[in-house]
């Protein structure tokens, strides 16, 4: 009888452990994600969220569960479809580029003509740290000028296809540019004292980019 009554008591603790853990697995948390890839210019309409429901310890901090809460709000970053929506993650306007960053204060943008095999084989991303090389054209740039390092850890901010529309997989699926389209340019940020010396280059040399390693 003892033996039974133990064996009874095991069951039901076992019942509701398993009962236990199917309540807290089957326990989801509404959360807000992008219904398709979107860069970082356009305020948030409708369409281009939805909410799914997540396991409550698979919610990153600060994810949005409203809706509402986005609506007319800028991403600072481009998002990828099903990317969780976060608090931070958002401004209330639109940002220069569609990549989200934003140029520094007291700094200019600069566009600079190249191609893809003279911007590290076109692994170049917005967001990363390049040194500007200078090579003169002869014929244009002055007789003896030699190849110059026009800028040192330059932020890139942004790569634009021979159209001068964004140029990668993001503005591909925006309907921005194609995939057949090949790199035309980059944006990086210069100092402003630094305006009349790129003017110059730019009309009177091509450009070769190296990557500076992260910091």
């Amino acid at each position: 009888m003892i033996r039974q009554r133990a064996l009874l008591v095991l069951a039901l603790v076992a019942g509701a452990l398993a009962g236990g853990l199917y309540y807290l697995g089957a326990q989801r948390t509404t959360v807000i994600v992008a219904a398709r890839d979107l860069d970082a210019t356009h305020a948030l309409a409708g369409e281009d969220l939805t909410a799914i429901a997540l396991p409550p310890d698979a919610v990153p901090r600060g994810a949005l569960a409203d809706l509402s809460s986005a609506l007319g709000r800028v991403p600072r970053a481009p998002l990828w479809k099903g990317q969780v929506l976060l608090t931070e993650g958002l401004a209330d306007r639109p940002a220069t580029f569609h990549t989200g960053l934003a140029l520094p204060a007291g700094m200019r943008a600069v566009a600079l003509p190249l191609s893809a095999a003279q911007a590290v084989g076109g692994t170049v991303v917005p967001g990363v740290l390049v040194d500007v090389l200078a090579v003169p054209i002869a014929g244009r740039a002055p007789a003896g000028r030699p190849t110059e390092i026009l800028a040192q850890a330059a932020l890139l901010l942004d790569v634009r296809s021979e159209t001068g529309a964004a140029f990668g997989p993001q503005s591909s699926k925006a309907g921005l540019a194609t995939v057949s389209e090949r790199i035309g340019s980059v944006v990086i940020a210069i100092d402003r004292a630094e305006e009349i010396r790129f003017a110059d280059r730019i009309a009177t040399s091509t450009f070769v980019l190296t990557l500076v390693p992260s910091r």
